[in-house]
């Protein structure tokens, strides 16, 4: 039995049980996999990058759009907008040029456009967390004001897939609007125990065309693990990376090694070291 068509456009959709959905910034699918898991449908997705657009197609049977400011004219009628749009332009790793980015900051404004063209109930959009603090806070201001004026609530929330149940960390930014208003909507409860995690759980025995790990960088990873596990209870571990070939340098820390003579830093351990 076919299900109904939702109805598009107007904000008012009787049946949830399945959606129409366009998936822009697809990457590898993430979306795609979460509502498809729900029962909703693709009916347009587009990636700039040719190689995950060959891989979209071979995982959901879509071949994406390429650049999203020539094919969304093409988009059809959907009723939830997913993207995961460009974070380079707000990332503390990046430009944080913000919508100034001459290469990606023009971006969300082709989203606002789907949004004109189709006013689809619902939207739903991931970034770097660093976009709400951007630019002191005026980049958010200037994202949620343009969907608020065009009859939207908006909510946001920072989450890593770790407090979810999913071994990674990575925290994110989930921004959510619709038409029709939050009121019943909830986040997740970020708080599953960490100690049930497990990466093993996602990883396969015997991966097709896979790399084994050699015994000494098996050697390391569990050696991390003793590290994380001993010093979870006792300190915060830092956000930025932690290089381990540098554990037990002991250079000054009042400028950075390359700004030193090799022959000054020859008296400290280190991988600039001695």
């Amino acid at each position: 039995m076919r299900r109904p068509t939702p109805a598009v456009g107007s904000g008012i959709v009787t049946d949830f049980s399945s959606l129409r959905f366009a998936d822009l910034f697809a990457g590898l699918g993430g979306f795609h996999v979460a509502l498809d898991s729900l029962g909703h449908r693709c009916v347009f997705s587009a990636e700039i990058d040719p190689v995950l657009r060959d891989l979209y197609e071979r995982n959901f049977g879509i071949r994406p759009g390429a650049d999203i400011r020539f094919c969304w004219k093409d988009i059809p009628p959907h009723d939830i907008l997913c993207a995961g749009f460009p974070c380079q332009p707000f990332s503390k790793a990046g430009s944080q040029k913000g919508f100034e980015c001459p290469d990606s900051g023009d971006l969300f404004d082709y989203i606002l456009n789907v949004v004109d063209k189709h006013r689809p109930r619902f939207l739903i959009f991931e970034n770097v967390p660093n976009i709400l603090r951007h630019a002191e806070g005026k980049t958010w201001k200037r994202i949620k004001t343009s969907l608020s004026g065009r009859g939207y609530d908006v909510d946001h929330t920072e989450i890593s897939p770790h407090q979810i149940g999913v071994p990674q960390v990575r925290n994110r930014a989930i921004i959510v609007a619709s038409l029709a208003g939050l009121a019943h909507f909830s986040w997740p409860k970020a708080d599953f125990p960490q100690e049930q995690l497990s990466i093993g759980s996602v990883l396969e025995e015997q991966p097709y065309g896979g790399d084994m790990l050699s015994d000494q960088y098996i050697e390391y990873l569990e050696a991390w693990e003793e590290f994380l596990v001993r010093t979870r209870s006792i300190i915060k571990l830092p956000s930025f990376p932690i290089w381990a070939m540098e554990f037990g340098s002991d250079y000054p820390i009042y400028h950075a090694p390359s700004e030193f003579d090799h022959r000054y830093l020859g008296r400290f351990r280190g991988m600039f070291g001695e």
